[in-house]
């Protein structure tokens, strides 16, 4: 189904785009440059530790032996820019550089280890596991589609589905791991992920959080108003508006509910 008459494939894959060539793969034991070293050490779970002057007089890392699973290959990154920092001198400006560096480090090795399923190694810092993909939809295309239809591709955010079970969708502003930048993050209830969700109601709900990024909270007479009168003139300028709030109001209750059961939906 083409939702918004103006693009051609808005869902899909578009079989004539050019590919991009594969990048080649860097080894888990050098980082990106070359200079930094990496070795892995299975009694390590929470700490890394560098040892300088090895290479050239570039600094070794040695990390925990799980980080050297594809996934952490920005990690390590990270890792190889803070082992360079730490054998230089220990100025006032050096010293914060190495602290923002170890935070942003262990902060994106919690993602890393949310995103996988597996067992965070704190409770603080850590963002929700950010995944687009469900079972029936596929939000990322969602977005893109959205975004490019109502907001000339304007809008920068990054989308997931919600791991609460309450049934609401929301809009956040969450701290990137890797460059420390706050984003907007859209998290979308299960219940539309759900076989008898069609994709206009799922794009309707995307559309709704994305206003809430394009369209701030106003503050009236110390009142906080989210949902003003802009913001409804606008929301009803989705095609789908009407189907939307028809299937949000009446299935996805019923959804929520099997949601709570454990029932397949």
């Amino acid at each position: 189904m083409n939702l918004f008459g103006m693009q051609l494939d808005l869902f899909g894959n578009n079989a004539d785009a050019p590919q991009e060539p594969a990048k080649p793969k860097v080894p888990a034991s050098v980082s990106q440059n070359g200079l930094v070293h990496f070795k892995y050490n299975t009694q390590l779970k929470k700490s890394i530790r560098c040892k300088g002057g090895v290479l050239f007089g570039h600094p070794e890392v040695i990390l925990p032996a799980y980080m050297k699973d594809p996934e952490f290959a920005p990690a390590r990154e990270l890792a190889a820019e803070w082992a360079e920092h730490a054998v230089r001198r220990k100025t006032a400006k050096n010293k914060a550089i190495i602290k923002d560096l170890v935070s942003r480090f262990w902060t994106l090795v919690e993602q890393i280890l949310a995103d996988r399923g597996d067992e965070s190694l704190s409770s603080k810092g850590r963002l929700p596991p950010i995944k687009p993909q469900g079972k029936y939809h596929n939000l990322n295309d969602v977005l893109a589609a959205i975004n490019s239809t109502y907001f000339e591709d304007k809008l920068t955010c990054r989308i997931t589905w919600s791991n609460r079970v309450g049934g609401l969708s929301f809009h956040s502003v969450r701290q990137d791991p890797v460059t420390g930048e706050e984003f907007h993050l859209i998290s979308i209830s299960r219940g539309y992920d759900a076989a008898n969700c069609p994709e206009y109601a799922v794009a309707g709900v995307v559309y709704h959080e994305c206003l809430h990024i394009a369209i701030p909270v106003e503050v009236k007479n110390g009142r906080r108003i989210v949902h003003g009168r802009n913001f409804r003139r606008r929301e009803r300028q989705y095609i789908y508006y009407d189907e939307w709030i028809q299937w949000h109001n009446h299935v996805l209750p019923q959804n929520i509910r099997k949601m709570r059961r454990h029932a397949e939906l």
